[in-house]
């Protein structure tokens, strides 16, 4: 085919060479290239034709062959499904091996601690082997004994036996078994409720049972039982010790004798502050009050002068120090009030403050004292482990019984304090309003018959300079009572 196509392609070379014979050649030329372009033609229709039946078999093909492609991911997918199951069921399994494994260590342990129970009851019971399925052979052994033990239990046995008096001496008579929980003993030495006294032995109860104990040997029903529960009889009781106040602070330590020495002391404070907040208050009674305005209403100031000077106390040396200065300026015997006020407002206070101290220092040292209980009772875990609670009792005592001394101690005195407290400032208010009221009956001279006791209520209305003068009286003795 490429032959004749270069045979063409020459004869129209020629053709073209020949230039007489030109028309003739483009004919055939012309000729030629529709041949060609014929041949041309059919040859790319065929060409179409089988890549069309390469694109249909490449089709078909991949088709196949994502089929395929499919198939075998939806395979891996199953595999690795039945693979994760095959790892679960795998674990499951182990995890069922390892259950029965210690489902069987449980088993023998418990029918262990179940044979060896029984056995320390008194019941007898073969050897335990050392192969599971012997121990497992027990089971049925050690159910019958601890049925039998229970119906013994809960049972009322009444057998001769032996059992320690009060004294320690052993004697004989009848012991009655109300199961496992409690027994009653008679003698002829003595009767009552018996308790554990260590390695399986009884003794008697030191509180009175004797009268329960002969009726209910007897077969007798009585009106109420005296019987002491215990849940061994291989560890001893101890009967109950009644504790004295001085056992109780004892139990506290040192600290707790601090706080209490420090209660003491606040309790003498607050009898102190009674009285004295008595004695002032004896000094200001509404006899001698108006007795000493009837004197001041009769200008007899120097009378009532020497009254307050026969009389103790500090509503008699301030009305005092007012009437030996009635001669002076109104401002002048202000401040002499004033300062007579203040004098006695060390008196009226005393022992206020060391009061608060001590309700604040109480609870203080009840918390030291909680702290070094607990240090003491974590040394003892330390050195000997926390298998006897008796050991750690003292620790503990001390760090309750401390902190109980201390609210003991804070929680009165902070209350009484605070009432005397404002007791004192009652006093030191009413002695005030006293030195006032005879200054402004000496610059009023106010009818007689009005109440000295009223308070400022019922005060006289004093001239504009007298009033002016009086509120700083009141606050600088306010101030300085506060202060002080």
């Amino acid at each position: 085919m490429k032959a004749r196509r270069v045979l063409t392609l020459l004869a129209a070379l020629a053709g073209l060479a020949a230039p007489n014979a030109a028309r003739a050649q483009s004919e055939d030329l012309l000729g030629a290239y529709k041949k060609e372009f014929a041949f041309l033609e059919a040859d790319k229709g065929a060409l179409t034709e089988r890549l069309e039946a390469v694109r249909r078999d490449s089709r078909r093909e991949i088709g196949q062959a994502e089929g395929t492609v499919a198939g075998l991911q939806r395979r891996i997918l199953e595999a690795r499904a039945e693979a994760d199951r095959l790892e679960l069921l795998e674990q499951e399994l182990a995890r069922e091996q390892g259950g029965a494994s210690d489902d069987a260590e449980v088993l023998g342990d418990t029918i262990e601690r179940a044979h060896s129970a029984l056995v320390e009851a008194g019941m007898t019971l073969p050897a335990i082997p050392d192969d599971v399925a012997g121990k497992v052979a027990l089971i049925v052994p050690i159910a019958e004994a601890a049925a039998a033990r229970i119906k013994s239990a809960g049972s009322l046995r009444r057998e001769p036996g032996t059992f320690f008096l009060q004294d320690g001496t052993q004697v004989e008579g009848t012991v009655l078994h109300i199961g496992e929980v409690a027994a009653l003993g008679a003698s002829d030495a003595g009767a009552g409720a018996l308790a554990p006294a260590g390695g399986g032995r009884l003794a008697l109860w030191p509180r009175e049972s004797a009268r329960t104990a002969r009726a209910l040997i007897e077969g007798e029903r009585p009106e109420t039982l005296a019987l002491v529960l215990y849940d061994n009889v291989e560890r001893a009781m101890e009967p109950p010790v009644e504790k004295t106040a001085r056992d109780i602070v004892e139990s506290g330590g040192v600290i707790a004798w601090v706080i209490v020495a420090l209660g003491a002391l606040a309790a003498l404070l607050v009898l102190f502050r009674l009285l004295i907040l008595g004695w002032v208050a004896l000094g200001m009674r509404r006899r001698f009050l108006g007795r000493i305005e009837r004197l001041v209403r009769e200008d007899r100031a120097n009378e009532a002068a020497a009254l307050c000077a026969r009389r103790r106390g500090a509503g008699p040396r301030v009305l005092g120090t007012l009437l030996r200065h009635l001669d002076r300026d109104r401002e002048t015997v202000e401040d002499l009030v004033a300062e007579a006020v203040l004098a006695e407002t060390p008196r009226v206070e005393r022992f206020g403050a060391a009061l608060g101290v001590f309700a604040a220092v109480a609870p203080l040292l009840g918390l030291l004292g909680t702290v070094t209980g607990m240090i003491s009772t974590f040394d003892i875990i330390t050195e000997h482990g926390t298998g006897d609670p008796k050991l750690l009792s003292g620790g503990i005592s001390e760090a309750l019984v401390t902190t109980e001394l201390g609210l003991m101690v804070a929680i009165p005195a902070l209350l009484l304090g605070t009432l005397l407290s404002g007791q004192a400032n009652g006093l030191l208010g009413r002695l005030e309003r006293m030195a006032l009221r005879i200054l402004n009956i000496v610059h009023t001279r106010e009818p007689a018959g009005a109440d000295l006791g009223a308070g400022d209520a019922r005060l006289p209305r004093a001239p504009e300079e007298s009033c002016s003068k009086t509120p700083s009286l009141s606050s600088e003795a306010t101030s300085i009572a506060a202060a002080s």
